[in-house]
């Protein structure tokens, strides 16, 4: 084995030693923050996807106060979207 093999070893075993596990705080703090981005993205997609539907619905002459009506129902996911966007 040459010099230059074991150094690349020694350097690499010494820069394992060198990373700290991650602190727990801080850790669950980011992982908390991911679960609250992942919910906000999900209800983000689901809201798009519904608007898209009665934006559709309106295009092929749809009544404006039933399809208002309809959005009206997921007033919910816009509260929980604000609250989860205001948790980041």
């Amino acid at each position: 084995m040459g010099v230059d093999m074991q150094r690349a070893r020694y350097d690499t075993a010494a820069k394992l030693r060198a990373i700290d596990a991650p602190e727990p705080d801080l850790l669950e703090a980011l992982e908390d923050r991911d679960r609250c981005l992942y919910n906000l993205v999900s209800m983000a997609r689901r809201y798009r996807t519904i608007l898209s539907e009665e934006i559709q619905h309106l295009r092929v002459g749809k009544d404006q106060d039933t399809v208002q009506a309809s959005l009206g129902r997921w007033q919910t996911i816009l509260r929980d979207i604000k609250k989860l966007a205001g948790d980041l």
